[in-house]
């Protein structure tokens, strides 16, 4: 179709389009007319299996977040040879768009949920969560909501203080810059940031005018509106994301396609791992390789070196066990022969629980403009429509560059000391409209409390949704495996507000938001609580404590920053998996360098902490074998 074409379609057919129809007009005029997203002598190709090599120096499974930057970086030596398996294909050309991630549930996903539970998830079918998590070049980096958030100080340092030395703040600071091409102009000059590197960040190009007033509410509150990844964390800010001129920058796109001329770097794409190869020799154990499946044949691939696992923080202790490294008494019931006792894996599970959907109904304002008062929000229905598509696809413009987070802050609840600059909740705002009924649909909210909580919410009404998430929660989860198959998903146990304090916190968030609810740039919007209630819940008054705590148990989010299953720390912790250098304890020539080695969680979303671990994890090897 040409633009002359779509702009004739447009004056015909303004109403939003059926999901379908939008993705498929978007893709193919994708293909037509932007060859930048296209990117086709940029792609990573996969090595044919005739072209494999019996042996590699490195060999890496999983493509992911971690996966890619290993792939770049021990590549750099043209001296080694590096092997990348990854379960998944290439990332679709549909990805790029950030609007996309909000309404578009790719195939390329492992489909994972949790165990049914009595105590959260309980307004979703079966009492499940949906996990899904990146099964595709560049993982969860490819699904995710681009945001760039590093954590907290305390994080790290807390992590050195476990006994892992090396990994305090002042030490990993170095490998979150040197990933790092910075392009917003107020951060460009920053100590905490660097420009050049191989992950562009940026702000998103599109924002509705009520992000201002987030901003703005958190100045009426006390809060400072600046850089959150700089000297300190606590404040409000706008979002950055991993973002390149507006479009997702994934893992992929950063990492592997620069190296993908490179001849001592193979990929192998639908390349599924069934096992990690161990012998022993001596009183030793040793990674020697791996045992994968592509199509309907199994191949053994060697490592001259290493075996680097790089699969997530589900599949990588999945991995280990399958492997016959794990809990002795698990592997036993599971009828795997016992490698290495390794009590830990799996174990330490953690996860940012969640309260979504709050959302609040706004007026607009008398100082917008008449023709600008259905924009103060955005509704992701109605820009589903081809006169969306012709802004993005001719002029790089318009709301497709948006994704339904429009702010940032990190806040302190009465639990936080507010003098140690360590916020206890993370708020995500957003600025969609319709988000509640976009967020009930993402995580499978049974139909019956979605239409309860959302049914007002229609035509003109323009309304913001808040998402909250606790940082730094105590309850612990695991990983089991529920049967000796590779191919079968493993248990998934979150075992969110198995600590009361967790649940107290998340419910103290609340009184943060009707706090925010009162300031001056709310009144100027009328923002008011949506009064529908979740059924389950309706027999407690909306405004009480018991009110959002059931909420909680029945719309049990997560942002999807599950970690720590095959935790870093020294030889003394029986649950340690791995070491300060991420050697796998007990096993030579193992590394595990993914988000799973974090001891315990970071103060903020996950993604760039995983690519830093990766980062640092490189340059661990290329010093050892120096």
């Amino acid at each position: 179709m040409t633009l002359l074409g779509l702009t004739a379609a447009t004056r015909i057919l303004d109403k939003p389009l059926p999901i379908k129809v939008f993705l498929m007009m978007l893709g193919t005029l994708i293909v037509i007319k932007r060859p930048d997203i296209v990117d086709k002598k940029n792609r990573v190709q996969s090595v044919s299996t005739q072209k494999l090599l019996a042996q590699y120096d490195y060999v890496i499974i999983g493509g992911g977040s971690a996966g890619a930057v290993l792939g770049n970086r021990l590549s750099e030596d043209e001296n080694c040879t590096v092997f990348l398996l990854e379960a998944g294909a290439d990332e679709e050309i549909l990805s790029d768009v950030p609007y996309v991630a909000s309404v578009y549930h790719t195939s390329s996903v492992w489909d994972f949920k949790t165990e049914p539970s009595s105590n959260y998830c309980l307004g979703m079918n079966n009492h499940q969560c949906d996990w899904p998590r990146g099964k595709v070049l560049g993982g969860s980096s490819v699904l995710n909501a681009m945001i760039y958030i590093r954590g907290n100080k305390r994080d790290y340092d807390s992590w050195a203080a476990l006994g892992n030395e090396g990994w305090d703040y002042e030490s990993v600071l170095p490998y979150f810059k040197v990933s790092e091409d910075v392009r917003a102009k107020e951060l460009v000059d920053s100590l905490y940031h660097h420009k050049g590197g191989y992950l562009t960040v940026e702000r998103f190009k599109y924002n509705p005018p009520i992000v201002d007033y987030f901003l703005d509410s958190g100045k009426e509150l006390g809060y400072k509106v600046h850089d959150i990844n700089g000297a300190n964390q606590t404040g409000f800010s706008y979002t950055y994301g991993t973002l390149r001129d507006g479009l997702r920058c994934s893992t992929a796109k950063a990492f592997l396609r620069p190296a993908s001329k490179r001849k001592n770097l193979h990929v192998s794409l639908k390349s599924f791992v069934e096992k990690i190869l161990v012998k022993e020799d001596g009183t030793s154990k040793i990674a020697y390789g791996v045992l994968f499946r592509k199509g309907w044949r199994r191949y053994v691939i060697k490592a001259k070196r290493e075996v680097i696992l790089s699969a997530g923080s589900i599949k990588s202790p999945q991995l280990l066990m399958l492997s016959g490294i794990g809990p002795r008494d698990h592997l036993e019931e599971m009828n795997i022969p016992v490698v290495h006792h390794a009590p830990g894996v799996g174990q330490n599970f953690q996860d940012h629980v969640g309260l979504a959907g709050i959302t609040y109904i706004v007026d607009p304002p008398p100082e917008i403009a008449h023709y600008e008062r259905n924009k103060l929000t955005t509704n992701f229905t109605e820009i589903r429509n081809l006169e969306s598509i012709q802004e993005m696809i001719q002029n790089s413009s318009g709301p497709l560059y948006s994704l339904v987070n429009g702010g940032i802050a990190f806040i302190n609840t009465k639990y936080a000391n507010k003098t140690n600059d360590y916020p206890d909740i993370e708020l995500m705002f957003s600025a969609a409209s319709d988000n509640g009924i976009l967020i009930a649909s993402a995580y499978a909210l049974n139909s019956k409390a979605a239409t309860a909580l959302y049914n007002n919410i229609t035509g003109d009404v323009q309304a913001f949704t808040i998402f909250a998430f606790l940082l730094r929660p105590r309850s612990r989860g695991f990983i089991k495996l529920k049967s000796n198959d590779p191919k079968e998903a493993p248990a998934i146990v979150p075992n969110y507000f198995q600590d009361p304090h967790d649940l107290q916190v998340l419910v103290e968030s609340v009184r943060f938001m009707e706090k925010m609810g009162r300031t001056p740039s709310m009144r100027k919007l009328n923002a008011r609580l949506n009064p529908n209630k979740m059924p389950e819940c309706s027999q407690f008054d909306i405004l009480s404590d018991e009110y959002w705590a059931c909420y909680a148990h029945h719309f049990t989010t997560t942002v999807h920053h599950s970690v720590s299953t095959c935790k870093m720390g020294p030889i003394n912790d029986s649950y340690a998996v791995v070491d300060a250098r991420l050697r796998v304890h007990g096993i030579a020539r193992l590394r595990v360098i993914d988000a799973s080695i974090m001891p315990h969680i970071v103060s903020g979303n996950t993604n760039a902490p995983t690519i830093m671990i990766a980062e640092k994890g490189a340059d661990m090897i290329k010093k050892d074998w120096s």
